[in-house]
């Protein structure tokens, strides 16, 4: 099949009707030429035709562009990408299509913009493919598809993958896509694209000697011989030409290139002409004629792929050109993003630094009326428990009211508080041997009727636990062992100390008296001490079953 007659004869059963029609307000006479110059380039009968084609369009756009009418000036680009392409102008061809995809890109996007889209994919696609681009045909036509829901526009296009697969010389690919398009045609009673598909199937079966050609190759011949399309039966008898020619079968080659001259002529399409032309040339008997032939033909195939090469650079140049003034905008973008985020972080910052400086300033006020108010705690206590004793004390001795051996003991009474007190509010010894404090502690609280036990002490590697948690431990149980001394009535307190998954593991229990469980000052000072080291705590304790806690830190 002649590429470029293909390429030529089939844009127009892809093009929608609708989008030939112009928005204009110069009336019936402008419809009319509009309608005149289409029609040379759907049919045209010379080279003059197409050009003063071109003419007529390229005015138009820039019309059209100087009025604001971008729809009009895509379709007029689009019409000269067509009459470009008749001519063998490639790269202005693509040019053009390129120029009415940028002005799309700027257009809201409907029916009418998507239909454009889809021509101008399929136009490059096929621009593509006349300069032996074939993997860039094929993304044309693909992008193409994407965009279309019309089934025989879809057909159209995966003829046109098909037909460029066979181009490039993969069969089986081309086998597959116009096996699945004809099958297709067939139920949708679509004979040109029947006629089409069954002419190119002809062709990849013809190139592998298979005799199954000459069934296709007919079948599109009697479908267009009753279309009676001249431009596409003068395609199906050049087929048969050179299907007969790869065969060697030189008469049968010679008896449809002859057929397809004489459709040439009377169309008096010059491209056509020259086509068929070169077909018969190559059959003639004469070497030095067939080798001319070849020599030329080599020649602009060469042409075509330094042609496709440079339109491609340029197409690639341009594109990488605008990449580089959006990178460029982003560059710039980023900087002044950088900027904002800067002073965003530095106002963040101050922020920061402001609320930090503000919550410690709070915190040591907190903490000295928290010792203003331990203090006057130590002082209420040391009042009513000791200076009333001592006032007490010294009563009796002004008025002789006891003998010396009471007085001595209530002095050791009075002692004793003293010490509790001291021993309760003095500072932790937390350097050295932390055992041997815990152990002195404790050992303070056994009695004559009290007895203290500890177990496992000695397992803590106390070297290694953090003065906070150690300060923690400390008040803890020593708010036990005092509670237990004032309330518990205890004879027997046990204290077991373990490890448990590097957790520091205490049980205090004792057999007193119990209570009902409430959590008041001692409690809930045990709990928020050990709470603000991450510890845990639990108490357990009933009327006559004694007191119970867990503690893990």
């Amino acid at each position: 099949m002649i590429n470029k007659i293909k390429s030529f004869l089939f844009l127009f059963l892809f093009i929608p009707l609708g989008l030939f029609s112009q928005n204009t307000k110069e009336g019936n006479k402008h419809r009319d030429s509009s309608q005149y110059y289409y029609n040379l380039v759907l049919k045209p009968q010379s080279k003059n035709d197409l050009i003063e084609a071109y003419a007529y369009y390229k005015n138009q756009k820039e019309i059209q562009l100087q009025n604001t009418d971008t729809t009009s000036a895509i379709y007029s680009l689009r019409q000269m990408s067509i009459i470009q392409n008749g001519l063998g102008m490639l790269y202005d061809s693509e040019k053009s299509s390129i120029e009415a995809l940028r002005l799309l890109e700027n257009q809201q996007e409907n029916v009418v913009t998507k239909e454009s889209k889809v021509g101008i994919y399929n136009r490059l696609g096929k621009t593509y493919r006349a300069l032996m681009e074939y993997e860039k045909a094929i993304a044309f036509y693909n992008k193409a598809l994407q965009l279309t829901s019309d089934q025989k526009h879809k057909l159209i296009l995966w003829n046109n993958i098909g037909y460029a697969y066979v181009m490039k010389g993969n069969l089986q690919e081309a086998e597959n896509v116009l096996l699945d398009v004809y099958k297709q045609s067939k139920t949708m009673n679509d004979s040109v694209n029947l006629a089409r598909s069954a002419d190119n199937l002809g062709i990849v079966y013809s190139k592998r000697q298979d005799n199954s050609a000459w069934d296709y190759f007919n079948e599109a011949l009697n479908i267009r011989l009753k279309l009676e399309s001249s431009s596409d039966i003068m395609s199906s008898y050049y087929d048969l030409a050179e299907h007969f020619k790869r065969q060697e079968d030189f008469e049968q080659a010679n008896l449809y290139v002859q057929k397809a001259l004489d459709l040439a002529q009377s169309s008096k399409n010059s491209k056509e002409l020259i086509s068929v032309l070169g077909l018969l040339v190559s059959l003639k008997p004469d070497e030095d004629v067939r080798k001319y032939k070849e020599l030329q033909d080599s020649i602009q195939q060469a042409d075509l792929v330094y042609q496709g090469k440079y339109a491609s650079k340029r197409y690639d140049l341009e594109k990488q050109e605008q990449l580089a003034s959006q990178r460029l905008l982003e560059v710039q973008k980023q900087k002044s993003y950088k900027i904002i985020y800067g002073l965003l972080a530095l106002i963040i910052s101050l922020i920061a630094l402001f609320i930090f400086f503000y919550l410690k300033s709070k915190y040591q006020k907190e903490k000295e009326v928290e010792i203003a108010n331990t203090e006057l705690r130590i002082s209420k206590k040391v009042h009513d428990e000791v200076a009333n004793d001592v006032y007490h004390i010294m009563n009796k001795i002004q008025h002789k009211a006891s003998e010396s051996e009471t007085v001595l003991d209530d002095l050791e009474i009075v002692y004793n508080k003293t010490r509790d007190i001291s021993r309760e509010y003095h500072d932790i010894k937390l350097e050295g041997d932390f055992q041997e404090v815990l152990l002195d502690l404790l050992s303070n609280y056994k009695s004559q009727t009290t007895n203290v036990i500890v177990s496992g002490i000695s397992k803590i590697q106390w070297d290694r636990v953090s003065n906070k948690k150690k300060t923690a431990i400390y008040r803890v149980l020593q708010e036990l062992m005092i509670n237990m001394k004032k309330h518990s009535r205890a004879t027997l307190v046990a204290i077991t100390f373990s490890n448990d998954n590097k957790q520091i593991v205490i049980n205090y229990k004792d057999n007193g008296v119990g209570t009902r469980l409430k959590k008041q000052n001692g409690l809930l000072n045990t709990e928020n001490r050990i709470f603000s080291i991450n510890g845990s705590i639990t108490f357990k304790t009933e009327i006559n079953d004694g007191f119970k806690a867990l503690m893990k830190v």
